[in-house]
């Protein structure tokens, strides 16, 4: 009985060890380490697409400011073309402005002369008829020159007068032609003599009927004139 206990535990013994004979240890799979070349392929990519959208980001706006600095220089440019406009503008104002009145137009003068087959408004001459009288009423009757044709209706008489250091006071000197019915077409020049250190001066142009008698009436009224002055008579023109 003793025996059979002892072969029924060896046997246990040797079961065991078989059994655990065949057993093998089970081992768990490691996670592999991460390849660090990819990852820094990942961030290149990363980083150059954040680079295209900056570049592109970059490129928009400046095209951006050309267009608004072209969008400027125009408008700038217009301002300029304005403002010379302007300037152009007020400078014709002012001349406008600064500019003398202009002469009181010329009444037109119809031709009634003929001469040489042609027409025209008047004939200008010099014919110089002498001095103006001193003064007292002196009276002078002066020949009209046979320059003057009879065909003319009127003459242009000028007269000046010029006194400087000169006695005399007021004086009036009377031109003028005798008409048909035997009156007197006239005009007046005004002058004044006294000590003085500087000139006066008078003169005028006026039409005159033409005389039939050819005489040209020269008179001063005041005292007569003792010192520097002159005077002198012209028909300037006919018609």
């Amino acid at each position: 009985m003793k025996l059979t206990r002892v072969w029924v535990g060896s046997a246990l013994s040797m079961a065991l060890l078989a059994g655990c004979a065949d057993l093998t240890p089970v081992v768990e799979p490691t996670a592999s380490p991460p390849d660090p070349v990819a990852a820094l392929e990942a961030q290149l990519t990363a980083l150059a697409a954040r680079l295209d959208a900056l570049e592109r980001t970059v490129a928009a706006e400046g095209e951006a400011r050309r267009a608004r600095a072209a969008a400027n220089e125009k408008a700038l440019a217009g301002i300029q073309r304005e403002l010379k406009t302007s300037k152009a503008a007020v400078a014709g104002l002012r001349r406008k402005v600064e500019a003398p009145p202009p002469a009181p137009e010329a009444r037109r003068e119809v031709a009634t002369i003929r001469h040489d087959a042609l027409e025209a408004a008047y004939w200008p001459v010099d014919v110089a008829l002498g001095e103006l009288p001193g003064g007292n009423s002196e009276r002078a009757a002066r020949p009209i020159p046979a320059a003057i044709p009879n065909m003319a209706r009127e003459i242009l008489v000028y007269a000046q007068v010029a006194t400087g250091y000169v006695k005399g006071g007021p004086h009036r000197f009377r031109i003028a032609t005798r008409l048909d019915n035997g009156q007197e077409a006239a005009f007046y020049l005004y002058a004044v003599g006294q000590p003085q250190q500087s000139w006066g001066y008078n003169s005028d142009n006026v039409w005159l009927p033409m005389p039939k008698n050819r005489e040209l009436i020269l008179q001063a009224e005041g005292e007569p004139f003792f010192g520097d002055w002159n005077s002198e008579v012209r028909i300037v023109a006919y018609r």
